[in-house]
């Protein structure tokens, strides 16, 4: 684990930065942010760590915002986290059909045995980011590494000191109201292809979970599990009377009010923990009661096991 409240910008230095990368395409830029850690002397196999970034960039580009890509990786005999940072005033294509081009560049590089450390670097970038207006293009029309550099040293951002919920969870949350009908709640489960759907209030606070099970417990009623002969009910008769009434069904009569969540800042082992000692496969992510996000096992095993 990175020392406690450690500076993002001492991760690098100014022989770590790249200004005006133009005309390139992913994988030679990824290159040359790999040869700028590698000049550090602590990477024992630079074209090894090339294709291991290229091979996570194929599962998917991390965009921290527009303009803003996160290319990562974690390295067996790493000793340290780096950093290297590359900017371009045009853009390069880096995050796929329909993004912006990236004008900011950071590669992270994690130890293998440092869980998280990448997420911790993520957020102190983050942080550093979105807390003065304009960085990218301010960045971008630098042509001084160092004066880069410098940008990310009188931020004085640190790197948290755990890796926590926000920093795990998903914004990006489907929610549904308490006075939305079944049908809602169906078509979302059919294209969202989860097991669980927070509901909130007016406010956006969170109130209440329908999950599979329940929609199945209201199309079956309980005395029907008690049945031996289910002859009489084979042509799906509870499910026309569902169907029927559907639109007529509110979510307020079927949701539990008993769903599992964590604030923001708790550590991502209680996380862990939550979904273990009540045996769910996510849990929401509230500031107060307000639902800000969501942590799927997924979740946590693709950012703190492997990414």
């Amino acid at each position: 684990m990175p020392e406690k409240s450690i500076k993002f910008s001492s991760l690098f230095e100014p022989g770590q930065v790249l200004c005006g990368l133009e005309d390139i395409g992913r994988d030679e830029a990824v290159r040359r942010l790999v040869d700028l850690v590698a000049a550090t002397g602590d990477l024992a196999d630079p074209e090894k760590v090339y294709r291991l970034v290229l091979e996570r960039e194929k599962l998917g580009a991390t965009v921290l915002a527009p303009g803003i890509v996160v290319p990562h990786a974690r390295i067996e005999g790493l000793s340290r986290l780096h950093v290297a940072v590359a900017t371009s005033r045009e853009g390069l294509p880096f995050g796929g059909i329909g993004r912006p081009p990236a004008r900011l560049l950071v590669l992270i590089l994690t130890p293998a045995e440092d869980p998280g450390g990448y997420l911790q670097a993520q957020a102190a970038l983050a942080h550093a980011c979105h807390s003065e207006p304009d960085i990218v293009e301010k960045l971008a029309a630098l042509e001084n590494p160092a004066a880069v550099w410098q940008v990310f040293d009188r931020s004085g951002e640190r790197l948290p000191d755990y890796v926590s919920a926000a920093h795990m969870m998903n914004r990006d949350v489907s929610t549904l109201r308490a006075n939305d009908p079944l049908r809602k709640a169906i078509d979302e489960f059919r294209r969202l292809g989860v097991s669980e759907l927070p509901v909130v209030d007016a406010d956006g606070d969170l109130v209440g979970v329908v999950s599979e099970d329940e929609l199945l417990r209201v199309c079956l009623p309980e005395y029907i599990t008690w049945m031996e002969d289910l002859s009489p009910i084979l042509h799906f008769e509870p499910f026309k009377e569902i169907l029927r009434m559907e639109g007529r069904t509110w979510l307020e009569d079927i949701m539990s009010s008993d769903c599992v969540s964590v604030p923001e800042d708790a550590p991502a082992v209680q996380v862990a923990k939550e979904m273990i000692k009540s045996h769910v496969r996510q849990v929401f992510v509230v500031c107060g009661t307000r639902l800000v996000g969501v942590i799927t096992i997924q979740d946590f095993i693709n950012k703190v096991l492997r990414d």
